[in-house]
């Protein structure tokens, strides 16, 4: 799988590589529905944390991408393989409280 060419344009971090100056090994982050609010949001949240990811359209999900601007079969993240338990870790954290910043907004 190349991202090379979805990557383009879009503020994504570039994929690492490995000694050999070689792309490393995608890993299978989550099947979701493509959906701003699901896959859009998921490769918006690991950018932000330095986490590049792609999405891929198995079967004939691509074409409903291209047709009606979704797919009906969903979308299938992959990070690279040493980023995945990171990925994995932020896709499952709880929100957390921070006191200093409500009272700075205030």
């Amino acid at each position: 799988m190349d991202i090379t060419h979805w990557a383009r344009g879009r503020d994504v971090p570039a994929w690492p590589t490995d000694e050999r100056g070689e792309k490393l090994p995608a890993k299978l982050l989550r099947h979701t529905f493509d959906s701003p609010a699901d896959a859009d949001m998921i490769v918006s949240l690991l950018s932000a944390y330095g986490i590049p990811s792609f999405p891929y359209y198995e079967g004939e999900g691509g074409a409903g991408k291209i047709i009606s601007g979704f797919s009906g079969y969903g979308v299938s993240l992959y990070v690279p393989e040493t980023m995945y338990d990171d990925a994995a870790a932020l896709l499952t954290a709880e929100p957390v409280d921070d006191e200093n910043n409500e009272e700075e907004s205030r």
